[in-house]
């Protein structure tokens, strides 16, 4: 019989077949403890999904993070900046003028609106309402100063016109399975069925953006 490989290379060719493992699935696929698979993991180098509550492994040099450091493989986020928290920490403190819940969603494509609220409350964000939208703040002096003063000068934001690729082919999946539902239809299902924080107007210039003919109407 050919030398079984060590569990270091085992657990490599598992993520190169499946580049998303969770924990318990690793250790049966290696027939190893829980406490084992996490040493090997820290030791080849890991990061953990910021969605489903940190249930998703990936190794390190599978992601190919955007500018922002986010990177999904189907529904499921990841981070170069850790945890959901850690992440909007990050995304808020380097905004010009805070962020909203509907545009933290947009950039994680995942739904924000209760850690937020948990953020403020415990004071590890500010926020301020701008034109009846809060807009979430870094709390150091500094930054917090700078985000206030240019919250109070700068247009509302708008929806972006264009979904990332991801959130694209899901609204497009939706679509053609449910060929009579409205933008807010899809947009309530998608938030549902897979924790997409996509707005109804997003989605309408989506299909106006690409000349979609079987654009839905929202319900009169």
């Amino acid at each position: 019989m050919p030398a079984q490989l060590p569990p270091g290379e085992r657990l490599q060719k598992l993520f190169h077949r499946r580049p998303c493992w969770r924990l318990a699935d690793l250790a049966h696929s290696l027939d190893r403890a829980l406490i084992s698979v996490r040493r090997l993991l820290k030791q080849i180098g890991y990061f953990r999904s910021y969605t489903d509550n940190g249930k998703w492994y990936t190794l390190r040099d599978s992601p190919q993070f955007n500018r922002e450091g986010i990177w999904h493989h189907k529904n499921i986020g990841f981070s170069k900046h850790g945890s959901l928290i850690a992440t909007i920490g990050y995304l808020v403190a380097r905004s010009s003028s805070g962020l909203s819940a509907r545009e933290l969603g947009q950039k994680l494509q995942h739904p924000c609106h209760a850690v937020l609220t948990n953020l403020h409350k415990n004071q590890v964000l500010d926020r301020v309402k701008v034109q009846g939208e809060f807009r979430y703040l870094a709390t150091e002096e500094q930054t917090n100063r700078r985000q206030r003063e240019q919250a109070a000068v700068s247009p509302p934001s708008t929806p972006a016109t264009s979904l990332s690729t991801q959130a694209a082919v899901w609204v497009l999946v939706e679509h053609i399975r449910n060929p009579g539902l409205s933008f807010e239809q899809i947009a309530a299902r998608l938030q549902e069925q897979r924790q997409l924080a996509l707005s109804p107007e997003s989605i309408r210039r989506f299909f106006q953006e690409h000349d979609l003919k079987e654009t839905p109407q929202a319900p009169s």
